[in-house]
């Protein structure tokens, strides 16, 4: 992962060695050598993907010169985005994302947690089945609303389990177990939200050059103040990325650029916004696509 980057770019290079640096973990030796399983760990992938979307800005403001109108990121991705809108610097990213990196992979130690994608269920149907798989010691959420038709939930794997049998009776076609550290977007990152709270009051959030729509509420947003608080509340809330998407296309956005590792939310982007153009940007061998969107 990445490792392309770091052949075509010296910025791309920097934006590693920062995120090594910063971090204390060799994140450009795991993206480029591994091991998959070290890399995929909370402490690892988060920093790593930020670093992987921050080298492929990098490249794509070297290569092509051209900034967005407007930003979103999922999950951790708000951390680029940050940089991307000029809220943050990389320094302050790679630090505040290696707080919540550690402070998450804390949190899954304390519950048996999971997260699963349901296929085929609605919002409304969803929450019931959450509801009624949960008690006060265990219990199952919406953690993204991803695209129509797709979504996930998170928690604690004993209610996951009773979760499943409620999905399938109101319609689900497919739950499909992820390969992910924990419960994430759950009630049990709380603790982790109030570590990255701390952090993030001791970091400088600028107002944002152009339009954040937040993960949480789906709000447009240029003020430091929201920002920071959106990366504090995100940690234990839904990914509203449906909604992301369609604020971002109300406010006239008709071309989407992924930046960043894999192909996943261009997919989304589709799904929820077939009439839009979309591509994807993570090696140099994007550009071609990138210039095509930009054009």
């Amino acid at each position: 992962m990445g490792t392309e980057l770091l052949a075509a770019s010296a910025e791309a290079r920097h934006v590693f060695a920062l995120a090594d640096g910063i971090t204390g973990i060799p994140i450009s030796r795991l993206c480029a050598e591994g091991p998959l399983d070290r890399l995929t760990q909370t402490d690892v992938a988060q920093p790593a993907v930020v670093a992987t979307s921050l080298a492929a800005l990098a490249l794509l403001r070297e290569r092509v010169g051209v900034e967005a109108d407007a930003v979103a990121g999922h999950s951790v991705g708000e951390f680029a985005a940050y940089v991307a809108a000029g809220v943050l610097t990389a320094e302050d990213a790679f630090k505040l994302v290696s707080a919540r990196a550690q402070a998450m992979a804390s949190a899954c130690k304390t519950v048996d947690g999971a997260m699963a994608a349901v296929i085929g269920l609605d919002e409304a149907a969803l929450r019931a089945a959450c509801a009624a798989a949960s008690d006060n010691g265990s219990s199952v959420e919406v953690a993204n609303v991803n695209s129509p038709g797709q979504l996930i939930v998170s928690g604690a794997r004993d209610a996951i389990e009773r979760f499943a049998a409620h999905a399938r009776a109101a319609g689900a076609r497919r739950i499909l177990p992820l390969n992910v550290g924990g419960p994430f977007h759950s009630v049990y990152m709380r603790p982790a939200a109030a570590t990255l709270a701390s952090a993030s009051a001791e970091t400088r959030f600028k107002p944002a050059r152009i339009p954040v729509v937040l993960n949480v509420s789906a709000e447009v947003t240029q003020d430091p103040r929201a920002l920071r608080h959106e990366l504090e509340v995100q940690v234990y809330s839904p990914v509203r990325w449906t909604e992301t998407l369609r604020r971002l296309a109300g406010l006239g956005c008709d071309r989407f650029l992924e930046v960043g590792p894999g192909q996943v939310l261009a997919g989304l982007v589709r799904r929820t916004l077939p009439d839009v153009k979309v591509a994807s940007f993570g090696a140099p061998g994007d550009l071609p696509a990138a210039e095509s969107l930009i054009a």
